[in-house]
């Protein structure tokens, strides 16, 4: 992980986590948020971690100039 975990508020569709989470890790979007999803309907403890993470990880405080590259 080059890049910090910090929510990306702008390609958010609820509060940047999984778009953060992203971008920090290099991978697709659509893949984060696939994952939460299935965390979320299969364990359903992803509703409470994202929460968690929404209050907790720091948010950017613009878009990061290398976003769309970086989870394309």
């Amino acid at each position: 992980m080059d890049r910090p975990f910090k929510r990306v508020k702008k390609a958010a569709w609820l509060g940047g986590v999984c778009a953060g989470l992203a971008y920090a890790l290099g991978a697709p979007t659509w893949l984060i948020r696939a994952l939460w999803l299935l965390l979320f309907l299969g364990a359903g403890i992803g509703g409470l971690i994202y929460l968690v993470l929404w209050l907790v990880v720091p948010q950017w405080p613009q878009e990061p100039l290398d976003y769309d590259t970086v989870t394309a």
